[in-house]
């Protein structure tokens, strides 16, 4: 089949899918209009489709013969920000409807990427061997919907997945499905330092949190230089600071939070070994004293693309779209939950580019301006369903060690919650 021309010929529909998701964004776990957009669409295709309770919604298409089974995941939710009306030049396309929500990562797309990739397979029926499920995620930007989405699928059995991630920084029209590691495993924390308050003027007779903070900040920023493997990336940074509302006190308590992001897990538990010593000898220092508001260990959210799924999907994207389209991009070191699934089944996570300075696109995710080059949108949709038909004929044979424990099991060895 001419991918390009059967997918060009609904490309109105789907931008217009995201343009109505963009105006109208939900946060995690709250995607109930977005979900019924979902669900109406698969209806309106004759695609039989389950509600995953706090997870999503799983489309089912099953082919005209026996084959294994491939996932292709989206994910349904925005940010709680307010979205500003321009992008890096112009007036957008689409804004938000509401201050409290706005999708400001893509998200939008990736939905009507699939619905439409979902349209066109479910013309050809007849051509699937095997069975496809369309994967609707809620709460991937806080990770509560994929607990249970991908329960269901151990469940289902799937034997390999795929998912798209519009990326900012990558020319627009652009893919990038490069083998090995893509996304990062993430530490999170959130610190209490509690120290002695008193007043300006008798300095020494306080315990002061904010310079127990100054020195552990100082030595941490050192870190990376003298004690971390150059070879493994990584990286780290505090977001959020509070302590003391007057000028003339000393406070008695200071709260900062932050993350790391790490390719290599053993990288990240060695950050988390070396941040708990130099928290430790820096409250000794300033007679202070530390701990983790909420606690966290460094979570193993590694996503991997394996090679040989890798190899397909660069022949699909050569042989759909052309060899023009690929992109090699490094690892990018924000974190997303597609890890999670990776550990039961092995795939793709690729990233469509989306910068174009013409249009103004290119703002960063989660940026007031980011914003989409709509055109890109048809490539996507076409990668997707080329890689699907690919993966169901070609029937590789991948040497993967599949994760063993269940779900719950899992999410309580990396540290995650079980909602």
């Amino acid at each position: 089949m001419d991918l390009l021309k059967e997918v060009g010929e609904i490309e109105r529909e789907i931008i217009a899918i995201r343009r109505d998701l963009h105006e109208y964004p939900e946060i995690s776990m709250q995607e109930e209009r977005t979900a019924n957009v979902v669900i109406d669409y698969l209806q309106s295709l004759n695609i039989d489709y389950e509600i995953v309770e706090n997870g999503g919604i799983i489309g089912t298409l099953v082919g005209s013969s026996e084959g294994k089974t491939i996932a292709l995941r989206a994910d349904l939710d925005a940010l709680p920000m307010k979205e500003s009306p321009t992008n890096l030049r112009m007036d957008k396309v689409v804004v938000s409807k509401t201050e409290e929500a706005a999708h400001l990562c893509g998200h939008d797309g990736h939905t009507a990427m699939l619905l439409g990739a979902a349209n066109v397979l479910s013309k050809h029926r007849e051509q699937i061997k095997g069975k496809i499920l369309f994967v609707f995620e809620r709460g991937e930007e806080d990770g509560r919907g994929i607990y249970r989405m991908l329960e269901r699928l151990v469940h289902i059995g799937v034997d390999g997945i795929w998912g798209i991630h519009l990326k900012s920084d990558i020319p627009s029209g652009k893919i990038s499905v490069d083998p090995g590691p893509r996304m990062a495993g993430v530490f999170p924390f959130h610190i209490r330092i509690r120290g002695k308050s008193g007043h300006g003027s008798r300095p020494d007779l306080a315990h002061s949190p904010i310079d127990c903070f100054t020195h552990f900040y100082t030595q941490l920023k050192t870190v990376k230089h003298d004690t971390l493997d150059p070879f493994m990336p990584i990286t780290y940074s505090i977001g959020h600071l509070h302590s003391g509302s007057v000028a003339n006190a000393i406070p008695d308590e200071l709260s900062f939070r932050g993350t790391a992001r790490y390719l290599h897990a053993e990288q990240g538990r060695h950050l988390k070994r070396v941040f708990d010593d130099l928290l430790e000898k820096s409250c000794d220092l300033y007679h202070c004293s530390y701990e983790y508001v909420e606690q966290t260990k460094p979570i193993d959210l590694l996503v991997y693309n394996e090679e040989t799924c890798a190899e397909i999907a660069r022949k699909s994207i050569e042989t759909s779209i052309g060899e023009d389209v690929i992109f090699e991009y490094p690892a990018w070191l924000a974190s997303e939950p597609f890890g999670l699934y990776q550990k039961y089944f092995p795939g793709v996570f690729a990233f469509v580019g989306i910068k174009n300075e013409q249009k103004g696109t290119g703002a960063e995710h989660h940026n007031a301006h980011f914003d989409l080059d709509e055109d890109v949108l048809k490539l996507g949709t076409v990668a997707t369903i080329q890689y699907a038909l690919d993966f169901l004929e070609k029937n590789p044979s991948i040497s993967y060690e599949a994760e063993t424990r269940d779900v719950a099991a899992l999410f309580e060895h990396i540290g995650l919650p079980i909602p």
